[in-house]
């Protein structure tokens, strides 16, 4: 693959997988290093077999195939660059190791092997012996065959604090944009990634897209990350249809984009679409009454009606709920007077959580809530605003409005808008079916 870009231009709540690294990881690298230098040693080489090696179809692995792995773990263990940062480094190899036991059915006497050797290995480093406990507590849930290894970057926050970025709907930077290039093609060429782009670099193109969700970039900008996109398809084509989904969360769901139109139905099974409330700032929530942080927004959401009461604001939902019940009676209780498409309809043998309705998909929605600012045109302004800042967002859209409405009653001088691109729909959404669909990051 290419040279990270970055240089040659001179991308919820999750599984309890926490990574304990010290010093910095991710971003454009220390002393302004190529995105990608300061990543662990852990994940810059091929420590381990493919992950694919330890496919099983549900059976038992085989001692052969098990001492290699054990094997390629005490390599990694005791080679010098993890002995230099035991904790950081350590801690991924394990990880590593952990993920392939997902893929097979673990025997009583591979993990009693495996406990007898990690348990060598706290009496050697004493002052890990934490890193080590963490590890070795997630062992017996991965020791049953599952249907595919969660991903190497689970939790490995390879692009660094977001805070870097904007947070208010502004415009990034050329070297931002760069930043982000350069560090997701890193992230893309190393070896566990390179060999599986669609498995294992889907958390992190997920991650690339939620930044640029934190602002607008401008045409030229589009145009370069377009390119990236080009040349990812045509390197990699076997995983063409999602990385066109990530592509279409760029292209259509951030700041700056004309939102997708929804059509569905609402929890009376009326239809509706999204369009019917051009005119108004509208706060589009993805939720779910089974999602404790969704729920924790509803005070905040019933504030938001009687303050807003006179304005032209909309409140609408696209509720993930199995049972149409459900989200009925929690509009009573809760005091949720706005309309809500209900998502769950094409996933009826879902218990509780129908988290992978049309709507979700489309928008590729992966964590609850999820929350989008559209203002008057149409046009996003903002994601994943919650909260107070919520409020202080839609407010700052109804400001803007009237301004821009009393400049052109008057005639005092001429209405502006911040800039932004006012791009449609590029391309339609990709299908996403069951397979391709992660359960990750479902809060």
């Amino acid at each position: 693959m290419r040279q990270a870009l970055a240089v040659a231009g001179a991308i919820v709540v999750g599984v309890g997988i926490g990574f304990v690294l010290s010093g910095s990881v991710g971003g454009s690298g220390a002393d302004g290093a190529a995105p990608g230098a300061d990543f662990p040693m852990a994940i810059q080489k091929a420590w381990f077999p493919p992950v694919s090696d330890f496919e099983t179809g549900g059976g038992p692995l085989d001692d052969e195939r098990f001492d290699g792995l054990m094997s390629a773990l005490d390599d990694a263990l005791t080679a010098p660059e993890t002995l230099a940062d035991f904790d950081r480094e350590a801690d991924i190899h394990l990880w590593s190791f952990t993920r392939r036991l997902a893929l097979a059915d673990v025997t009583a006497g591979q993990m009693e092997r495996i406990e007898s050797y990690l348990g060598d290995v706290a009496e050697k480093h004493p002052d890990h012996h934490e890193t080590i406990e963490y590890r070795r507590n997630f062992l017996p849930s991965y020791a049953a065959s599952r249907p595919e290894a969660p991903p190497l970057t689970l939790d490995l926050q390879l692009f660094g604090d977001a805070d870097r970025y904007p947070n208010n709907g502004g415009p990034f930077s050329d070297a931002q944009v760069d930043e982000l290039l350069g560090t997701l093609d890193a992230i893309l060429n190393l070896p566990e990634i390179a060999r599986d782009i669609e498995g294992e670099g889907t958390p992190e193109l997920r991650r690339f897209a939620g930044r640029l969700q934190r602002g607008q970039v401008d045409e030229d900008q589009a145009a370069r990350i377009d390119a990236y996109f080009d040349e990812l398809e045509a390197e990699h084509p076997d995983a063409a249809a999602s990385l066109a989904r990530h592509r279409f969360t760029i292209e259509n769901l951030t700041p700056g984009r004309v939102a997708p139109n929804i059509v569905g139905t609402d929890t009376e099974g009326v239809e509706f679409a999204l369009e019917d409330y051009r005119g108004k700032v509208v706060a589009l929530i993805f939720s779910g009454q089974w999602c404790g942080p969704c729920r924790g927004e509803y005070p905040y959401q019933r504030a938001m009606l009687d303050i807003f009461d006179e304005d032209d604001v909309a409140l609408l939902g696209v509720n993930s709920d199995a049972k149409l019940e459900t989200i009925v009676q929690a509009k009573v209780d809760e005091g949720l007077a706005y309309r809500t498409w209900w998502d769950g309809h094409s996933q009826p043998d879902a218990d509780m959580v129908a988290a992978e309705g049309p709507i979700a998909t489309e928008w590729g929605v992966q964590g609850w809530p999820t929350i989008y600012v559209i203002d008057d045109e149409g046009v996003i302004r903002f994601v994943n605003k919650r909260g107070g800042a919520l409020i202080d967002a839609v407010d700052q859209l109804l400001r803007d409005q009237r301004m821009r409405e009393y400049q052109e009653r008057t005639g005092t001088t001429s209405a502006t808008r911040p800039v932004r691109m006012l791009i449609t729909p590029a391309r339609p959404a990709q299908p996403v079916s069951e397979e391709g669909k992660e359960g990750d990051g479902k809060s």
